[in-house]
């Protein structure tokens, strides 16, 4: 479930804190420093400087894969070894983006991990610290540069295999309601024609579509509204969220539960397939963890200390179904607590992230 898929996809929350000699930046403010590239460590006492830019700061997924990251470089294996420099951008903004990680190189960073707000979107950056020798690494999604490292979930890998798992559950009725995520974000655009042609191909037929936005009350909506004029639906699809929202939208029109497919890794996905299995719900919740963030960091070290890494790296999601979503559940937990905080060979406990996480 963990192995790298080295082939796909190229393109498409004290004591803690004061251990890890965590910087964290405000907006995308940072001041210009001089030095930088990867030639040594060059934070305080020698440490490793490690900028992570993060679009959508405060999204729940993101959050706790900083939570994560943190985490790990709090861990005595990193903690006399990283300094990291922490940049939350908004709304996904690309150019914001750019901006930041120019910033970072401004600082005299050692090395830059970010979470793709687009494609192509930060290329001066990334142009201007390849020229400066310093590493970029693309954590969290694709991004289309032979100059940049990757390391991500198999995103293409997730949408078919809910695809794949939703065409097996299906009964007579192959009518099918799809929901995409955020359009215009690279993984969801690289995503979403393989989906739909995987599942027109396996004979379901789509008739009806619109978005999840990645919320759950977004995703609850959507379905609701589809619902209303089509209710005889035979199957849901929703990319990356509504494992939660969609079960409640047929619920509430009084209508029985049928296959679903989700992901965004909330407890409340993993808590409503545990609640309503007996109810006959049947789900698969396909979500990359947002440890991913953890495991660019060790990955980040490594080369920085010399070590060759896989120039791509692509990990399968993890899936939670009706079979296994008790194991998952935190009953102690909110809906909107997000799962996936550990990374495997990593071995973070939940207090330990929780120390850094910043969300419910």
């Amino acid at each position: 479930m963990h192995s790298p898929q080295r082939t796909r996809f190229a393109k498409g929350a004290a004591a803690l804190a004061a251990a890890s000699s965590l910087a964290l930046l405000a907006g995308c403010t940072s001041a210009p420093a001089e030095g930088g590239g990867s030639t040594g460590a060059s934070g305080e006492d020698g440490k490793f400087v490690i900028g992570f830019e993060q679009p959508l700061g405060g999204q729940a997924w993101r959050e706790m894969g900083l939570a994560s990251l943190q985490a790990l470089a709090a861990t005595p294996e990193y903690a006399d070894k990283v300094e990291l420099k922490i940049v939350r951008t908004n709304d996904n903004d690309a150019a914001q983006q750019n901006a930041a990680m120019q910033n970072l190189i401004a600082d005299g960073v050692d090395l830059i991990l970010f979470d793709p707000a687009s494609s192509s979107g930060a290329d001066a950056a990334i142009t201007q610290a390849t020229a400066q020798g310093i590493p970029v690494i693309a954590n969290g999604g694709p991004y289309d540069s032979e100059d940049v490292y990757i390391v991500s979930t198999d995103w293409a890998n997730a949408g078919t295999i809910g695809a794949d798992w939703l065409l097996e559950n299906l009964g007579d009725n192959k009518n099918i309601a799809v929901l995409e995520g955020l359009a215009g974000v690279p993984l969801n655009e690289g995503s979403m024609p393989g989906v739909i042609t995987t599942l027109e191909d396996g004979g379901a037929k789509v008739v009806a579509q619109d978005t999840n936005g990645w919320n759950e009350a977004t995703a609850q909506e959507a379905m609701s509204n589809i619902l209303r004029s089509n209710p005889d639906i035979g199957g849901v699809y929703s990319f990356l969220t509504g494992g939660q929202g969609v079960p409640e939208a047929f619920k509430a029109a009084g209508l029985p539960f049928v296959p679903v497919v989700g992901g965004s890794g909330y407890n409340g996905e993993a808590c409503t397939l545990a609640d309503n299995a007996a109810a006959g719900l049947k789900g698969n919740m396909v979500f990359g963890q947002p440890a991913i963030y953890a495991k660019g960091l060790e990955q980040a070290v490594k080369l920085l200390e010399g070590e060759e890494i896989e120039k791509e790296q692509y990990y399968e999601p993890l899936q939670i179904t009706e079979e296994n979503a008790a194991d998952y559940c935190i009953a102690d937990k909110p809906n909107n607590f997000q799962l996936g905080y550990d990374f495997p060979g990593l071995d973070l406990t939940l207090d330990e992230v929780l120390a850094f996480y910043s969300g419910s």
